[in-house]
């Protein structure tokens, strides 16, 4: 007889001989150890689905967070949404704030209902706080449990697009204003000279006026505090009184230049080349920026072109002396034709409230052009005289580029 014949021969006599010795029948053991697997199961999937129940409620709760945060920002904290996390207490706006806005800082961490918490872990901004850009927010939700320790944590991160928006229209309508300045001074002696761009084409005077009741003043006082004659024409907004400026842009600290040199001739800037005054700073996967420190710039005939061609990236050029004048026809040529003026910049040095150092002289005069770029000058005394022959390409929007009319941003000091 085989061992498993054995084996059941005698449990048959012990059931058989000791009534009181009698086994369970073997399926019925077998079903028993199936319903406690079944049960183990069932608490093992009760407990998952508790845990992933949990999981979504935590999301929905960071959900929540985020709409309460983004209404609350739109609603009374405009002025925030183009500033990184950061910096939303330090005091410094270059928006606008209108009437309506609270001070302070928007809640960015409450409780949802009784069970549910959400703190904001990041709010970043890319991009122009005229024009707007792409922000990013971070919430972080938090499941609750009876005794207040966390049951469940989800992050959400979502993206919006930041566009501007004037006081006095509703969201949807169309903006009147970019608040971006087509011309910006301490003072401002206008004259003849024409700002085109209807969303771009403002000027902004800092000292021009000194009462505090600037939204008041009419058009026709406006145009007279900036000294605008018969022949002068602003196409966008014209707004007086103080706000906090943006910080001169610098070079990488990591980059070596040469002295400074002057620019008195015809010279070509190419992006992305290490030559001359320039070095290139390399941003990975996004296109460099190419730096370029120079002296002065004095260009006086038209055969005396400075182009820049920005088609492999963009270009910073530093100006660290006391001029930049171009006269007689000279001109900046910004290659390629399309290319927009964010492509191409040209800075000064910082304000300079003691006059430590004379004021750069800032001059473009007998016909003198320049298409496309921008230009910020805190320490700067700018001019434009003896007018551009050029003209002003405007589109269907009446945004304009070409001649002096491309967005130039200047602080006379």
């Amino acid at each position: 007889m085989s061992q498993g014949h054995q084996k059941m021969a005698s449990e048959a006599i012990c059931s058989q001989n000791h009534s009181f010795c009698s086994l369970p029948p073997l399926k019925h053991r077998l079903s028993r150890v199936s319903l406690m697997a079944l049960a183990a199961r069932s608490w093992l999937g009760l407990s998952g689905s508790i845990r992933q129940s949990q999981s979504r409620q935590a999301r929905e709760i960071a959900e929540a967070g985020l709409a309460q945060l983004i209404e609350s920002l739109n609603k009374d904290y405009a002025y925030l949404l183009i500033k990184d996390l950061g910096n939303w207490g330090d005091g410094s706006y270059t928006s606008s704030i209108c009437t309506n806005s609270a001070s302070g800082t928007p809640v960015t961490s409450s409780t949802i209902g009784s069970s549910g918490r959400y703190t904001l872990l990041d709010y970043d901004f890319q991009g122009s706080p005229f024009y707007g850009g792409k922000a990013t927010i971070r919430m972080r939700g938090e499941r609750l449990k009876s005794n207040s320790s966390v049951a469940a944590t989800a992050i959400v991160e979502e993206s919006l697009e930041i566009k501007p928006k004037s006081c006095t229209t509703s969201f949807g309508e169309p903006t009147v204003t970019s608040g971006f300045p087509g011309l910006l001074g301490q003072q401002v002696v206008l004259g003849n000279n024409d700002v085109f761009g209807t969303l771009s084409g403002n000027v902004l005077c800092l000292q021009c006026y000194d009462g505090q009741d600037y939204d008041s003043l009419t058009r026709e006082q406006q145009e007279a505090y900036i000294q605008m004659k018969n022949n002068g024409y602003v196409a966008g907004q014209i707004f007086l009184g103080p706000i906090d400026l943006p910080p001169v842009p610098e070079p990488p600290a990591d980059l070596n230049f040469d002295t400074p040199i002057s620019i008195t001739e015809g010279r070509e800037i190419v992006a992305g080349t290490n030559t001359g005054p320039c070095r290139v700073e390399d941003r990975g996967s996004e296109a460099p920026i190419t730096h370029c420190m120079v002296d002065s710039v004095e260009l006086n005939s038209k055969k005396e072109i400075l182009t820049v061609d920005t088609s492999a990236g963009d270009v910073r050029i530093y100006i660290r002396g006391d001029k930049f004048v171009l006269t007689g026809g000279a001109a900046i040529k910004h290659l390629p034709p399309d290319a927009p003026a964010s492509s191409l910049g040209l800075f000064g040095r910082a304000s300079d409230p003691t006059d430590t150092y004379p004021d750069q002289l800032i001059r473009l005069a007998g016909a003198a052009s320049t298409n496309a770029l921008w230009a910020y000058f805190p320490d700067g005394n700018m001019g434009i005289n003896g007018g551009s022959k050029e003209t002003a390409d405007c589109d269907s929007s009446g945004e304009c580029t070409g001649a002096l009319h491309q967005v130039l941003v200047t602080v006379f000091s």
